[in-house]
């Protein structure tokens, strides 16, 4: 899910935990800050544009920045992302403030453009199959509306151009702009608009996303770190605290099972990031660029080494008019990967009532001060791959979902943990391995096989459908056992 293109986003994770918290500025004043320390002979690490990474600077976003303000906030900011990451800017970086609304219109066009009618139902199906947005939803709107509410800045690969969302009045959160700058760092040193970052599915997506975003994060948190203890940082006025969506209470106006799907890489990225540092500097770092992560799960588990998900194959065997989506995703499939999976999970505990994992873990992070968020539960740890085909016969619509796990027990694990969730969803069982929701925006009809590690998934209008989407592999004998029960 990228539907706004070659865009590198910084999300509002709304997090109120340890030093993720941008604190928006400090006045304080620098251990090491200098007035006007004299300029380098030459371009040199820590210097950029005529400032130094420890320079004091006269800025004061209260009426909005001025030409000559936004130039030594910027010019700083650039020096201070190079003393941070130990590399340096190779081209000057343009810094745009960008209104909300014009940001959402922005949003909105891209969107009308990417999501044709067949991509839109194909959409609804892979988060209908998450349980996180129902049958009759458009998911496709709701991640629309979560960007629009929910980026606080961006950068555009290749323009050497970063813009940062405000209230209108060219004032820049100091956070978001360190973030953004990051970006603008990789982009000169690894382009981001390479193939080696474009990727076919959510999940493929996400593991790129962890050591990008990740990166991005790692910089900005060591940046916020040092404001206000050593160095003078600049406020940006009436900045509070966010409140946090994901401990209860009323729902957020935003789609709040998207929104745990895509902060993962915000989340995970930077615990993942930092333990390469920790194995090799930014050298390490910078190696991993040539050979990214394939998976959210080597990002959410960056003390395993995990390696590429194992192969997963259908076969296409659907009948009687049911049909794949074409090519989108990967030859007509989605993978959501072991952050999908964890957030179909935990969304039906925060969202629904129905806890099939403890969820209220989900603040509780478990990699250390660079982690914001636990993506781990025992259903979704042991994830070896997954692949969800979209089908469509006329108006109709079903799926087949296909998961493959480490062990027979993460398999039994995943199964156990799915049977729960239908039950949670008033599903009752009408055949063997077969459930049925009558009612809501998910009445369908599922069938759950699990054969040694792999855990298939089969959703359908009605059970009756359910072998046309996809045939059992021992039809006769479970329609016996059906009459016999």
């Amino acid at each position: 899910m990228r539907f706004v293109g070659a865009i590198v986003v910084l999300l509002v994770c709304s997090a109120s935990v340890g030093v993720m918290v941008a604190p928006g500025g400090n006045n304080g004043s620098s251990n090491e800050a200098n007035a006007h320390p004299p300029d380098p002979s030459s371009d040199v690490i820590g210097w950029e544009n005529g400032y130094w990474y420890n320079e004091s600077i006269d800025v004061n976003q209260r009426d909005g920045l001025s030409d000559a303000e936004l130039k030594a906030y910027k010019g700083r900011a650039m020096a201070r992302v190079e003393f941070i990451r130990r590399e340096e800017f190779t081209r000057s970086v343009n810094v745009q403030s960008l209104s909300r609304s014009e940001y959402r219109d922005l949003v909105r066009r891209r969107s009308a453009n990417e999501y044709t009618p067949p991509q839109r139902a194909w959409e609804n199906q892979v988060w209908e199959g998450l349980f996180v947005t129902g049958e009759r939803a458009d998911a496709a709107r709701q991640q629309t509306k979560l960007y629009q509410r929910r980026v606080a800045g961006f950068y555009l690969p290749g323009e050497d151009r970063v813009y940062v969302i405000s209230d209108g009045k060219r004032r820049i959160d100091n956070a978001t702009l360190i973030h953004e700058l990051a970006h603008a760092m990789q982009d000169q040193h690894v382009d981001l608009s390479s193939s080696e970052f474009e990727s076919k599915t959510m999940d493929a997506q996400r593991a790129h996303d962890g050591l990008t975003e990740g990166e991005a994060m790692y910089v900005e948190q060591r940046y916020t770190n040092r404001c206000g203890k050593s160095w003078q940082c600049v406020p940006k006025p009436d900045v509070g605290p966010s409140g946090s969506p994901y401990s209860g209470g009323t729902l957020p106006n935003y789609n709040l099972g998207m929104q745990v799907a895509t902060i993962q890489p915000y989340s995970d990225g930077p615990a993942y990031v930092a333990s390469l540092f920790d194995s090799g500097g930014w050298d390490a770092v910078t190696k991993r660029y040539r050979n990214p992560p394939e998976s959210s799960a080597a990002v959410v588990h960056p003390e395993e080494r995990t390696g590429p998900p194992a192969p997963l194959r259908l076969g296409e065997q659907a009948r009687n008019g049911w049909k794949l989506y074409g090519k989108r995703g990967e030859n007509g499939s989605q993978t959501v990967g072991e952050t999908g999976i964890y957030t179909m999970f935990w969304y039906q505990g925060r969202a629904e009532g129905n806890p099939v994992i403890d969820w209220r873990t989900f603040t509780d992070p478990d990699k250390g001060k660079f982690d914001m968020f636990n993506y781990t539960s025992a259903p979704s740890d042991g994830w070896a791959n997954d692949r969800l085909w979209p089908y469509h016969r006329g108006k109709q619509r079903g799926y087949v979902w296909r998961t493959k796990w480490e062990t027979k027990r993460d398999a039994t694990e995943f199964r156990r943990a799915y049977r729960d969730l239908l039950r949670g969803r008033n599903a009752t069982r009408v055949g063997p391995n077969t459930w049925r929701i009558g009612a809501g925006p998910f009445a369908d009809a599922f069938r759950i096989d699990r054969h040694g590690r792999t855990v298939t998934i089969v959703n359908g209008p009605t059970v009756g459908d359910l072998n046309d989407v996809r045939p059992a592999t021992n039809t006769r004998k479970q329609t016996r056992l059906a009459r016999i029960r």
